[in-house]
């Protein structure tokens, strides 16, 4: 008996809640966001958000002595606003009309879902995950990346990455539409090493506590993600003591991620950072680019994202919207479409670092 298209569509509906959770936990920022509680769905008419950013003190102490001090007002900081664009994202795939007509039963619907749907989240996600540790990315260039020496384009309007390979006084990019090197405060924090060997542990741990500091109400960095070259280096130089933390949820594929600890960091090897592609190689301007191995860390709090959501028509907005089947014309194909709408952005940047040069032995 022949599966009916809105048939796959009826059973995706349903699957896509346990996909779109499976979706973020695939990658460790995106996870520990949502997990975090700072996920907000649907709460904007728009694709555009506005936020308080926090680059210095809120305010100002007054010591009271006589009892007719004037009390000293807020900072001019507190007026500082950042702004994220959820880019609009369609993946669409085709379901051959022949595998419907000849499947027969659960089993073979099951098979259609293995292999067509499961396996678009996948590569969505793998384009996603590339875009926001490299960058570069023709398809998905809309969404976020880390890299500050690629840009990104959620709305037309090339956006600078969010983390910079230079000394605090140097950087000067634009990130979440506020000028670096006009607000104090406003900056990672950064490291580099000449070699692992020489100084990789404590120039980790200068950008660790530098950023630990800031914020201090919300903890510690609390996760890092580094490149293939710059994650074994920092295994190869640790002693036999070392502390194994796995990604934790129910629905959470086993073994999908293992990592190491880094103080009270979970430390994450993210081959999504592509140290070789042109993204970071070709940097100018920058005392360091990142072709020598790069890890982030990030106090996870100071993160946040949001989507559009998904409204009854499905035709607006994108939080894993599911859209179709749409017969295409004069072909035996069905296509169904993938609908997202995310923005990702922090509110402390200065509570976040970038560590250069991890991979050189």
């Amino acid at each position: 008996m022949a599966i009916n298209p809105d048939v796959l569509k009826t059973a995706l509906d349903e699957l896509m809640p346990s996909y779109s959770e499976l979706f973020v936990k695939w990658h460790p920022l995106l996870d520990k966001v949502v997990s975090g509680g700072n996920m907000d769905k649907a709460t904007l008419k728009g694709p555009r958000r506005d936020f308080a950013v926090v680059s210095d003190g809120p305010g100002t102490v007054t010591q009271i002595e006589t009892g007719s001090e004037i009390i000293a007002g807020g900072r001019a900081q507190n007026a500082v606003r950042g702004q994220v664009v959820a880019p609009r994202l369609i993946y669409a795939f085709d379901v051959p009309g022949k595998d419907l007509a000849e499947a027969n039963g659960e089993q073979d619907l099951a098979r259609i879902i293995q292999h067509y749907p499961e396996l678009a989240m996948g590569d969505l996600h793998e384009q996603i995950a590339s875009q926001l540790g490299t960058g570069g990315s023709t398809s998905v260039g809309g969404f976020a990346t880390l890299n500050g020496n690629s840009t990104f384009s959620p709305d037309g309007t090339a956006r600078s990455g969010f983390f910079q390979f230079d000394a605090i006084a140097s950087q000067n990019n634009t990130v979440h539409n506020i000028d670096c090197g006009a607000v104090d405060g406003w900056h990672n924090q950064y490291e580099d090493i000449t070699s692992f060997a020489v100084n990789g542990r404590s120039q980790m741990r200068k950008a660790y506590f530098a950023a630990s500091r800031q914020g201090k109400t919300l903890g510690p960095v609390d996760l890092m993600i580094g490149d293939e070259a710059s994650y074994l280096n920092y295994i190869d130089d640790l002693d036999d003591a070392v502390r194994v933390s796995k990604i934790e949820g129910d629905k959470a594929p086993g073994n999908v991620r293992q990592g190491i600890k880094f103080l009270d960091a979970n430390f994450y090897l993210d081959d999504s950072i592509n140290i070789a592609s042109t993204s970071y190689t070709n940097a100018s301007g920058s005392s360091a680019n990142g072709a020598d191995g790069v890890i982030y860390g990030f106090k996870t709090p100071t993160w946040h994202m949001f989507t559009l959501g998904h409204d009854a028509s499905r035709e607006t907005k994108g939080d894993f919207a599911l859209r179709g089947p749409f017969r295409i014309p004069e072909q035996d194909l069905f296509r169904y479409e993938i609908v997202l709408m995310m923005g990702l952005h922090t509110t402390q940047l200065r509570a976040n670092f970038a560590v250069t040069g991890a991979a050189t032995p």
